[in-house]
């Protein structure tokens, strides 16, 4: 299996709220090395938040978005809440707001986020599959 099906399985598993396979797939990415994962996690993160707020979206939204992630995902309360906000705006086009952020940080918040705007999208399989081939094709163009 290459790195970035397992990336794909990833994505595919969280939406579909397996938290079994989610954990053995980070189990095996994380022996991996996550080779390729700042890429396909960081385009399916970029999509997901991009399709998730509207373009006049307000600092606001961003804190409440940062805030529901943080109490429905117990691992996120050991992330810094506005670091997460700067992450997500970063994405919205706020670029400056990351300068100093760890690429492992950003990458653990941007797995936080993406199973939480998978849950919120709730996807079905054909809905799934497009987002997913989205997320290969944005990567690609960044490997």
């Amino acid at each position: 299996m290459s790195v970035r099906t397992e990336f794909s399985d990833l994505i595919r598993a969280m939406a579909r709220r397996d938290w079994g396979a989610v954990d053995q797939l980070l189990d095996g990415l994380e022996t991996s090395g996550w080779q390729g994962g700042n890429q396909v996690i960081g385009a399916a993160f970029a999509i997901a938040v991009n399709d998730r707020f509207a373009a006049g979206h307000s600092p606001t939204e961003v804190a409440r978005f940062v805030a529901e992630t943080r109490e429905q995902f117990p691992g996120a309360e050991s992330l810094p809440t506005l670091e997460m906000e700067g992450l997500v705006r970063a994405a919205l086009g706020e670029v400056g707001l990351i300068d100093n952020l760890s690429p492992e940080t950003a990458l653990q918040m941007q797995i936080v986020f993406l199973g939480k705007l998978l849950q919120d999208r709730d996807p079905n399989e054909a809905q799934l599959e497009e987002f997913v081939a989205d997320v290969e094709q944005t990567a690609a163009e960044y490997m």
